[in-house]
């Protein structure tokens, strides 16, 4: 397998990152305006998750490209480290946050259910699997690596879960008219981000801590 010089490694890092940026970007577009149309709290809950993983991607887009400049030297790769780890930490910290507004609003969905329609809800949820499978499979070989992809990776796959998820609440919704399941998935989805936040934030703090 042909090494890859850093900066070469750091320019493809960056260009996946764009790649991403676009593809979620896009995608936030949708689900935003299929959740208002089908009245969908799981699709809602996608696209407000997706709105603050464009922006942590924004600020990891940010601090790759400040990185890139600066000479490296030993004490810039400890200040770039350690500016990743704030970052990763700040990403951890969003996603927790959308998955208890999440999380509050699926328990008050499922006290007082809504009509749903099911069908914009499966369009959207199948673009949804099969754009978050992409930016996945993008970040899959460098995320182990760089704790920042990892951030942006585990957005990947909480969004690819919550796609699975809004696709099994279209399904009951427009074959058994579950309106409640809508609810219960957008609680289950808020759940998963939840713990997935968990790691991310511990190995942030511990590099901070050193």
């Amino acid at each position: 397998m042909r090494t890859l010089n850093p900066s070469t490694q750091d320019q493809q890092k960056m260009k996946r990152l764009w790649w991403v940026f676009g593809l979620r970007g896009g995608l936030f577009l949708v689900e935003l305006g299929a959740g208002l149309w089908s009245h969908s709290l799981s699709l809602l809950a996608g696209s407000g998750h997706l709105f603050s993983d464009l922006i942590t991607l924004g600020l990891t887009l940010l601090a790759a490209w400040f990185t890139q400049r600066r000479t490296t030297t030993q004490t810039t790769m400890s200040q770039n480290r350690r500016l990743e780890a704030w970052i990763a930490l700040l990403n951890g910290v969003s996603l927790a946050i959308v998955a208890m507004l999440l999380g509050r609003e699926a328990i008050e969905h499922l006290q007082n259910p809504e009509p749903v329609l099911g069908l914009p809800l499966l369009g959207a949820a199948g673009l949804s699997l099969i754009i978050n499978g992409l930016s996945i499979y993008l970040l899959h070989n460098d995320h182990h690596h760089d704790l920042n992809l990892r951030g942006v990776f585990l957005h990947g796959v909480a969004d690819a879960a919550s796609s699975i998820g809004v696709m099994v609440a279209a399904l009951a919704v427009y074959f058994l008219n579950w309106v409640w399941v809508d609810a219960a998935i957008g609680l289950l989805v808020a759940l998963l981000i939840c713990l997935s936040t968990i790691s991310l934030i511990k190995d942030s703090l511990r590099i901070l801590r050193h």
